[in-house]
Formats: structure tokens, sequence, C-alpha cells
């Protein structure tokens, strides 16, 4: 099995670097979207990075580096980093526009419509009449 790809021009190129520079690239963008996830959550607390890390008994240091995507922290630190924010591992690791179906779509749309009172729906279907008149 060959490890090159064939390129322009009957030249090959080492498919190594291609692959591995594929995952680092992925790996990088998990770890900036954990780390916007982490602020996201921390920030609906209102609380500052060292009050995370005193409820999760991480260092806060630690947090900002996560939260800035330059560190990948353990499972057991995420853990901790969920369960001090009151979520679900599983929910700490939904990155918005991950998963952007039409049907999830409709749906969170659904549970949001269902949630408010008479008054926001009034001014939520006026909203949505400006944006989106019928033809």
């Amino acid at each position: 099995m060959s490890r090159h790809f064939a390129g322009f021009g009957g030249f090959s190129l080492p498919l190594r670097p291609y692959i591995f520079g594929f995952m680092e690239k992925s790996l990088k963008d998990a770890k900036i979207l954990l780390g916007w996830r982490i602020r996201s959550l921390r920030n609906m607390k209102g609380w500052t990075q060292q009050e995370l890390g005193e409820q999760a008994d991480v260092n806060y240091k630690f947090i900002g580096e996560i939260e800035r995507g330059r560190q990948n922290p353990s499972f057991a630190v995420l853990v901790k980093i969920a369960g001090a924010l009151g979520v679900d591992l599983q929910e700490l690791c939904k990155f918005e526009g991950a998963d952007l179906n039409r049907k999830n779509i409709e749906e969170h749309i659904v549970r949001i419509v269902k949630s408010l009172p008479d008054e926001d729906l009034s001014r939520m279907l006026s909203v949505l009449r400006e944006l989106y008149p019928l033809h």
C-alpha cells in the first residue's frame, strides 16, 4: 500500500502530512469550540474563570487556557467542569451549529415558542411577519 498521493503532473506527495495536518486542524477546531462552549455556559451563570475554577476544583488559569482553545483538558477535568456548571458532559460538548439540520432546527424553534408567554409570542409573530412577509 502506497503512502503517497498522486499529484498533478505525475509527481507524488507524501500522504502522511495531509492526513495528520487535517487531524491536527480538526483537533484545534474542536478545542476552540469546546472553549467557546465552556465560556458560554460559565457566562450564563455569571461566573468568572476563577469562580468556575473554584467550583470545579480546577486552576482558573487552566480554565482560561481551555476557553481559549490552548489546552486539551482530560476527561476527568471535563467531568469536573460539567458538574460545576450543572450540565451533563454531553451538553458541555454540544457545539452550536453542530446539529443544524432542518428537523433539529424546527424542534428547537417549537420548544422556544411553547415556552414563551402570550405577550412574547405576539411580539415574536410581529417580528417574524416583518422579516418574512407572506407573498
